[in-house]
C-alpha cells in the first residue's frame, strides 16, 4: 500500500509523519547557470597529484632497480609500496579520531618522514642517472622536489576533501 505525505510516495507506515523535503531547485539552478558546486571545487586539486604521483612512482622504480640492481618488475613493486603506503598513512593520519590520533602520529609521522626521505633518494637517484656534469645538482634538486610536492598536494587535497564533509 502507498501512502503520500507531502506529496511524496512512502511505504510503510501511514501514521509516520515525515518532514518536509529541501527543494532541490536551488543545485539544479546553479548547475544550469553554469556556476561550480562544492565537490567540483574539491575536485580540482585531484589530476595534479595523480601525474606527481605517477611521476614518482616512475623514478622511484628507476632509482630503486639503479639502487638494488633488481628488474624492473622489483622496482614497481618497491616503489608502489614506498609512495602508496606514503599517501595511505598519511590519509590515515588526517581521518583518525582525535582520541586516537596521537597513537596513529606515534608511528605513522616515522613513516611518512622515511617513506618521504627513501622517495627523494631514489628520485635523486633516477634524475641524476641521466645527467652529466655540473647538471647533476639540478637533477638531483628535481629529485628531491617531486616528493615534496606529491607530500604538499596530498595533504591539501586531503584536508580539503575531508573539510567538505564538514560544512
Amino acid at each position: 500500500m502507498i501512502h503520500f505525505v507531502s506529496n511524496i510516495p512512502l511505504l510503510g507506515n501511514p501514521h509516520v509523519r515525515y518532514p518536509p523535503r529541501k527543494a532541490q531547485t536551488e543545485p539544479l539552478a546553479q548547475a544550469a547557470a553554469g556556476a561550480a558546486s562544492p565537490l567540483d571545487k574539491t575536485r580540482a586539486p585531484v589530476p595534479c597529484p595523480c601525474a606527481l604521483l605517477g611521476l614518482s612512482l616512475s623514478h622511484l622504480a628507476s632509482g630503486v632497480a639503479i639502487v638494488t640492481r633488481s628488474g624492473e618488475r622489483d622496482g614497481w613493486l618497491m616503489a608502489g609500496g614506498i609512495d602508496l603506503g606514503f599517501v595511505a598513512l598519511e590519509r590515515a593520519l588526517l581521518v583518525a579520531p582525535s582520541a586516537t590520533r596521537p597513537a596513529v602520529a606515534r608511528y605513522a609521522s616515522p613513516a611518512i618522514i622515511g617513506t618521504l626521505a627513501t622517495s627523494a633518494a631514489m628520485n635523486a637517484f633516477a634524475f641524476a642517472s641521466h645527467a652529466e656534469g655540473l647538471m647533476i645538482f639540478p637533477a638531483i634538486g628535481r629529485g628531491f622536489a617531486v616528493p615534496a610536492l606529491v607530500y604538499a598536494l596530498t595533504k591539501t587535497g586531503a584536508i580539503m576533501f575531508f573539510a567538505r564533509g564538514s560544512q
